[in-house]
């Protein structure tokens, strides 16, 4: 082979690997957003019990409590196997997509809302013992039969327009293999101040409470804006920011704990988004701490009014949270350095009993035998084993174990149990520690975005039971940009409430970035 060839096959092999290489990280860092076909039929789910007297829209049968199915997205109800399959073929789902130019009505007959009213002549409807009457699944107005003839087939999708992408501003296109339906571009429609809504959540998660809201929320919007982590990668969710035109902001509301809400903000993060959407919280989980502090609340259950959050949400206002980057350096192990690893870290961090308490409680939940679902439960749980640990100490003297450096300062120690450093004001499910008892009052003012952590010590998990009931306050250390800390032994950690088992070495925390989140008064 002569030096000319050589240098072309080379040349050759070279470009393919620049394109394999550019291919791989565009497809990191872009994904594919899938959309469901709804001409295969209806989303299905099973009923429990119907909040009200429902009936079969094919059989027109009362629905037995046992036996019920319906499509979250359009509200078809349906009580048998044969029922389904005809509901299948004979009646529409709620559409992704139209090609049409404005948007129509979808009128679903009976099983009207509670004290609906007619669009029309503005009397009751719906209240007959039979399947009765019809409400449009998209703007959720009602009409009699006699009336919905007299109403225009224009829809504008209701009082919740402004958070509602329209079917006829979505493009689809089919993937390669043709299997798949894939969006390919998202319009922007003539209402205005549009700032449309993506909802996100983890049916799997927790207390499973996200499966019933997720399934609120594709009745009142459009069905693909609401996406489940436990079907596809958050990033792909994140799609829609990229899709929707560039002068529109998009909020994006996940229905989860702080573990959920952490899973979305490193998402955003690593997308690297030209405009990064507005993050509002639905909390399901049970410390909701991040949740608290913006305004939501300390939860919700799987029969929260979603129109009322969505409507509340307009008066919500844009603001920042500070993320911090976590850095693990291990110490050498037999002369050899173990990898070193980063977390991000958006509500505190804690080293000692506080973190031994959720360690024990997450290992408790993912034990086989554990059954417990319910938010109330899990608390009393969780205070049993921080009882516990009043009599047992197992994070005795851990001052011997540490050293704290704050703003590369040595900090002296006193005799204590746990450190914690804090990002936001709320902490152990609700406690505002840093303003509690006396020193509160005098204590330095304490922000989510002012590059600023806290830090203050407990001295057993009798102390934490003090502070949850506002008995007591911690022992405050000060305020710092950086923090380092030097772990000479294994001691219980957790970031966010993720705990686990640390060994020793260098934990160091730096000012990484700030997300955009809106703060509810």
């Amino acid at each position: 082979m002569s030096d000319t060839t050589g240098q072309i096959v080379f040349g050759i092999i070279f470009a393919i690997g620049v394109i394999i290489i550019v291919k791989l990280t565009t497809r990191r860092l872009h994904h594919e957003l899938h959309a469901r076909d709804v001409m295969k039929g209806h989303r299905w789910c099973v009923t429990g019990m119907f909040p009200r007297p429902s009936f079969c829209n094919i059989c027109e049968k009362l629905i037995m409590v046992c036996d019920g199915v319906f499509c979250d997205s359009c509200g078809v109800c349906a009580n048998s196997p044969e029922c389904i399959e005809a509901a299948d073929k004979t009646l529409p789902c709620k559409v992704i997509t139209t090609k049409a130019r404005t948007h129509k009505h979808h009128w679903i007959r009976g099983n009207l809302p509670l004290n609906a009213v007619c669009e029309m002549c503005k009397r009751e409807c719906g209240t007959d013992p039979m399947l009765c009457d019809w409400w449009c699944c998209w703007c959720h107005r009602s009409s009699h039969d006699a009336c919905v003839k007299n109403i225009t087939e224009v829809c504008d999708l209701g009082k919740l327009r402004e958070y509602i992408v329209p079917p006829n501003c979505i493009r689809l296109k089919l993937s390669r293999m043709r299997k798949n339906l894939l969006f390919k571009e998202v319009l922007k429609p003539e209402s205005t101040n549009w700032s449309p809504v993506i909802v996100i959540g983890n049916r799997k998660s927790g207390s499973s409470e996200a499966d019933s809201v997720l399934s609120s929320f594709r009745n009142v919007l459009n069905p693909a804006q609401v996406r489940d982590l436990a079907d596809y990668p958050a990033e792909e969710a994140l799609e829609w920011c990229r899709l929707l035109p560039a002068d529109v902001t998009c909020r994006v509301v996940v229905a989860g704990g702080d573990g959920t809400v952490a899973w979305i903000f490193n998402a955003i993060h690593n997308m690297k988004l030209k405009k990064d959407p507005l993050v509002a919280i639905l909390p399901l989980g049970t410390g909701n701490d991040l949740s608290r502090v913006l305004g939501y609340g300390e939860g919700h259950s799987r029969y929260v009014d979603v129109v009322q959050y969505l409507q509340e949400l307009a008066s919500a206002v844009p603001t920042k949270l500070d993320r911090w980057k976590v850095h693990f350096v291990p110490n050498r192990k037999l002369g050899i350095r173990m990898p070193a690893r980063e977390y991000f870290m958006n509500n505190y961090l804690s080293v000692g009993v506080d973190a031994l308490v959720t360690l024990n409680f997450d290992w408790a939940r993912q034990s086989p035998f554990y059954i417990f679902s319910n938010r109330l439960i899990n608390k009393m749980i969780y205070f049993t084993f921080g009882t516990k640990d009043v009599f047992e100490h197992e994070c005795k003297d851990l001052d011997q174990k540490l050293e704290l450096y704050m703003d590369d300062q040595k900090v002296e120690l006193p005799n204590l149990e746990a450190v914690v450093v804090l990002n936001i004001a709320s902490w152990g499910a609700g406690v505002r520690p840093w303003t509690l008892g006396t020193g509160g009052a005098n204590a330095p003012k304490q922000d989510f975005h002012d590059g600023l952590l806290e830090v203050f010590c407990l001295v057993s998990s009798f102390h934490i039971a003090q502070l949850q009931l506002g008995l007591s306050e911690p022992i405050r250390l000060g305020q710092c940009s950086s923090l380092k800390l030097c772990l000479k032994g294994t001691a219980p950690m957790q970031i966010d409430g993720e705990p686990w088992e640390q060994h020793p070495g260098t934990i160091m925390l730096s000012h990484h970035h700030q997300a955009s989140v809106l703060l509810r008064e």
